[in-house]
This record gives structure tokens, C-alpha cells and sequence, in this order.
């Protein structure tokens, strides 16, 4: 009897659990503030409510999102009302520092935003790597692997807003000579040398004898020797990255094997050893990462200010429904690439503008899709006076 009784608890509890909709373990253990948000949201049921419903199927589905831009870019973002999330892809080059910086008016400082960042992992699936924390200016990300990553934006439940996204980057290393910068590169990745027989793996710079070649990163020193091409060299690794940093031509080594240095700590002296010795005194600078070789320098120390493109005035059309008064083709990204194109869009098509960038607008179809439109003539959507359908 006790066993039968049992049995029948078990079945109970069974079909309790298989009835109740599971709630994501975040909700629960909250970390972001859009967690925070949406735990609040599932105390006072929202999520039974129409717009409740809606914001977060939004929230998830955005995740999904495709649109694809090239860093550094911006572009005015509008959220809200039947729109609370949108979202876009990018990459970040190799050697870069991603740096996402929000900024809204003060007329939509009321609102809500929360912003968090993802790596599309191999299996399509995303996983989240930062987040925009409360009173937070931006977010910071780099990494040694080129990750196809995804923003997401949105805002509160029943609120609305336009936000600004800056993406830009900077350099993950330190300039590698000291008290000099890009203007004293002489010799960049993959010129010729040997007339030809061989490619440069890595970058030249020029300073006088006995400036310091200091350390771009912090790190542990994993070799100091010589050798044929680079003459006295230094070896240096960084920890938590797959990347090697090589000095070469050194006038004279000032650290050993196995010393932690942080950044701007002299690692040697600039000279001319090795087949450097009928040139003038300058550093070769090398990075190498693990399994794949030397990679190009010059992103990670690059320190010039990046040109990130202009945005028009804020328009009216921000957030509205229009029809476009010129026919044009729907892109996958905002640099309006041919090899992005998704379809033609002909004239009087119907479009809702939901963001603005320095040459065009980024819009939601009637059914749903999304995607980038040059700038050109729009005039508002007034269905009963022109006789179109949404389907138009």
C-alpha cells in the first residue's frame, strides 16, 4: 500500500510540473539588470498581459536577429511600444578592444535600457558575455578568437525611447617603444624581404640606440636569447591569451626567463643585432599566437582615433510607419553592401524607420523581417487615402 501510494504522489507531482511553465533559472538568481527587470515583471504576472507577453517573446526573439554591421559604427536605435528589443551582429578584428557606448536624450532619460552582449557560439546558440550595468557609460570586450557577436537593446515594459550606439575599438597592447607612436613605424606586416623569398612577420620601429622596448602588456618574459634573424631577442607571454610578443635586434636584454613584468616595464634596449646590423637601430615587433603563427601587429598597438560615422538629426520619422517613394533593395547591413542584399523593395512599399545611421535607415517590413534602405523620399503611411493593404 505505501508503495502504491507513493506511485501515486510521484504521478501527482508529475503532472504538476509538466502543467506549470518553467520559469529560467536567471529569474530566480537575477545578475543583469534586464534579470532584475524581468524578475519583477513575473512577481506582478505580467507576463500574462498582452504587452507583457510580447516584450518578452521580443526579448528572445531578437537573439535570432541577423542584421550585421562592420565596428566602428552608430546608429540611432528606436525602441518601444510593439518594438521594445532590437538587436545586431559584429566582429570584432583581431587585436581590437570592442568598446559599446549608449547615449540618449534627455527628453528619454525616464526610460529603461538595458544592454547586454553575446557570442554566437558554433552551434548558433547565444551566450551572453557582458552587460550594460546600472548607471553604466559603456561596455568593454576583446578576445583573442574573432567571435561573431550580437547586441541587444531594450527597454522597459510600455516604455519608449531612441538610443544611440557608438561601437568603436582601441588597442589591446601598449605601444611597444617608449615615448614613441604609429608615426615612428617603418616597415609593416608582410613586406618583402630577401628580394621576395620571405614575407615580414611583424612591424619595424624606428628609434634611436638604447631607447627602452618596453612590455605592451603585462605578462611573464618566457625567453631571452639570440638567434640569426632577430640578433638579441624577448620572448613575452600573456596570461589569459593565446598571444606571444617577440622584441628583436636588441642592443642588449634587460630581464630573464621566467620574470613577471607589467606594462611599461623595459624588457631591452633598441639596436641593430642580428641581420638588422647594417640598418639603423629600430625594434622588429612580433606577435604570435598559439597554432596559428605570426598575426599582423598593427591592430593591437594602433592607437590613432578611430573615424566613426556622423548621424543626421534626429527625424520625424523615427518609430512611424511610412511608404517609401522610391524603389530600392533591402540589405542585411548598414554599409548597404551589394553581397548583402536581401531583396528589392519597390515603390510605395510600406516600412516602419525603427533606426537611423549617416546614409540610411534601418526598417521593419509588414511581416515582420528587418533590414537596412538608403536614404531617399518617404512620405507617412495613411492606408484609407492611397488604398494599400500592409501586405503592400
Amino acid at each position: 500500500m505505501k508503495i502504491l501510494n507513493k506511485i501515486r504522489l510521484l504521478t501527482v507531482l508529475a503532472a504538476v510540473i509538466a502543467a506549470c511553465k518553467p520559469v529560467p533559472v536567471s529569474h530566480w538568481f537575477p545578475v543583469t539588470p534586464q534579470e532584475h527587470y524581468e524578475r519583477e515583471l513575473l512577481k506582478a504576472k505580467m507576463e500574462k498581459t498582452v504587452a507583457g507577453s510580447a516584450w518578452f517573446r521580443m526579448s528572445a526573439e531578437v537573439l535570432s536577429d541577423s542584421l550585421f554591421t562592420i565596428v566602428p559604427y552608430q546608429e540611432r536605435v528606436f525602441l518601444g511600444d510593439s518594438l521594445p528589443a532590437q538587436a545586431f551582429r559584429l566582429t570584432v578584428p583581431e587585436g581590437r578592444r570592442l568598446v559599446i557606448t549608449p547615449n540618449r536624450t534627455d527628453a528619454d532619460s525616464a526610460a529603461l535600457l538595458f544592454m547586454e552582449l553575446y557570442k554566437i557560439r558554433w552551434n548558433g546558440k547565444p551566450q551572453r558575455l557582458k552587460y550594460l550595468e546600472t548607471n553604466g557609460e559603456n561596455i568593454t570586450y576583446s578576445s583573442g578568437e574573432q567571435d561573431t557577436l550580437l547586441l541587444k537593446l531594450q527597454t522597459g515594459l510600455s516604455q519608449k525611447l531612441a538610443v544611440t550606439v557608438s561601437l568603436s575599438t582601441e588597442p589591446t597592447l601598449g605601444f611597444p617603444v617608449a615615448g614613441h607612436n604609429m608615426s615612428s613605424v617603418i616597415s609593416v606586416w608582410r613586406a618583402e624581404r630577401d628580394a621576395g623569398a620571405r614575407s615580414h612577420e611583424g612591424i619595424d620601429i624606428r628609434a634611436r640606440r638604447g631607447t627602452p622596448a618596453i612590455a605592451a602588456r603585462s605578462g611573464f618574459v618566457s625567453q631571452v636569447g639570440m638567434n640569426n634573424l632577430g640578433g638579441k631577442v624577448v620572448f613575452l607571454s600573456v596570461p589569459d591569451s593565446p598571444y606571444s610578443l617577440y622584441y628583436a635586434h636588441l642592443d642588449s636584454q634587460l630581464v630573464s626567463t621566467g620574470q613577471l613584468v607589467t606594462v611599461g616595464d623595459t624588457l631591452g634596449l633598441i639596436g641593430n643585432t642580428g641581420n638588422a646590423i647594417t640598418t639603423s637601430p629600430h625594434l622588429h615587433f612580433g606577435i604570435y599566437a598559439r597554432g596559428s603563427g605570426a598575426v599582423n601587429p598593427l591592430p593591437f598597438i594602433e592607437d590613432r582615433r578611430e573615424k566613426v560615422p556622423r548621424l543626421p538629426e534626429v527625424s520625424k520619422w523615427l518609430g512611424d510607419t511610412v511608404i517609401i517613394k522610391k524603389k530600392t533593395i533591402l540589405y542585411n547591413n548598414p554599409q548597404l553592401d551589394q553581397s548583402a542584399a536581401i531583396r528589392p523593395l519597390p515603390m510605395n512599399t510600406v516600412i516602419r524607420i525603427v533606426g537611423e545611421m549617416g546614409k540610411g535607415y534601418r526598417v521593419q517590413l509588414p511581416d515582420g523581417s528587418k533590414g537596412y534602405i538608403p536614404t531617399l523620399p518617404i512620405e507617412r503611411y495613411q492606408r484609407k487615402s492611397i488604398g494599400l493593404s500592409k501586405a503592400d
